[in-house]
Order: structure tokens, then C-alpha cells, then sequence
């Protein structure tokens, strides 16, 4: 990969990343619980935080992890002008701590790109989702369903980054 399309992805990743944060928010306003499967509901954002995860080991791998953390603070802003501020908090909370041990786990792992994001993503799924609900509803009920939902998104989007790996060599 060329340095500028190494950026250019960098910065679609970055982008996309950043979106995610209000779309969930705005998600959840707008659907509010969805089922996720096996007889489990969880809040409609759900779908977006996994591919979330994804995203933000992206943008640190290809621009580096200042420009993720600045991509972090970015769309909990945009997700306090779009969503409801007690959504906004839980969501900024959840976002900020989970994506810091992500981001741990997947520095730790980065050699191994495919396994980073998998390790760093289940880390952050379990964090985001006990913070989120805990402060958002107050309530640990969606949890099964929030699990379920999130590892949707990450094994997604590591199947994409191992098969991707895999065409490139």
C-alpha cells in the first residue's frame, strides 16, 4: 500500500469512525431496542459500536493513535449536538473508556493486526456495553443482547481485515 492511500484510508477510516459515535446515539432515539437474536433485544446502537471498535483500531494503525484518540473527541462532540445529553454522557463515558482499553489491547497485539482487533474489540465490547447501560438505563438487562450485537460487528470486521490481508499478499 502507497503512503497515499495508506492516508486516504486512513482518513475514510477516520471519517466513518467519528460518524459512528452520533448515528448510534441517533439509533437508539429513533428505534430504540432492536432484536439482536437468540430471544435477545438491545439498544438499536448496538449495531454501530462494534463496527465502531473497528474503525478506531483502523484510523491508530494507519494515521496513528493521536489522530484516533482526536477522531474519539470529535464524535462524542458531534454526538452531543445530535443525541439526547443523558444518551450523550453515557455514550462519551462508555466510548472513552472502552476505546482506551482497546486501544491497549490492540497495541499490545498490532503485530498481529487481524488478532489485535478481535482481542482489542471483545475488551471493548464488554467495557462499553456494562458503562453504557449502566448509565443509560440504569440497568444491566440489555447486556446479553449488547454482547451478542457488538461481536456481530467485530468478528465482522476482523473477517474483513484478515480476508483482506490474506487477497494483499
Amino acid at each position: 500500500m502507497t503512503e497515499g492511500s495508506r492516508k486516504a484510508l486512513g482518513y475514510l477510516s477516520a471519517a466513518s469512525y467519528m460518524a459512528t459515535i452520533p448515528a448510534a446515539n441517533i439509533a437508539l432515539h429513533r428505534y430504540g431496542t432492536v432484536s439482536v437474536g437468540f430471544g435477545h433485544k438491545a439498544p438499536a446502537a448496538v449495531f454501530l459500536a462494534g463496527p465502531a471498535l473497528v474503525l478506531r483500531d483502523a484510523v491508530q494503525w494507519l494515521l496513528g493513535r493521536q489522530v484516533a484518540l482526536i477522531a474519539l473527541v470529535v464524535g462524542v462532540v458531534l454526538s452531543f449536538v445530535v443525541a439526547d445529553p443523558a444518551v450523550a454522557l453515557a455514550s462519551a463515558v462508555a466510548f472513552g473508556i472502552s476505546e482506551a482499553a482497546d486501544m491497549a489491547v490492540f497495541n499490545r497485539l498490532s503485530p498481529h493486526w487481524a488478532r489485535a482487533v478481535l482481542a482489542g474489540g471483545v475488551v471493548g465490547i464488554l467495557l462499553d456495553s456494562l458503562l453504557f447501560l449502566s448509565i443509560a438505563f440504569g440497568s444491566l438487562d440489555f447486556l446479553g443482547g449488547q454482547l451478542i450485537g457488538k461481536v456481530y460487528g467485530v468478528v465482522l470486521g476482523s473477517l474483513v481485515v484478515a480476508l483482506r490481508r490474506r487477497a494483499a499478499r
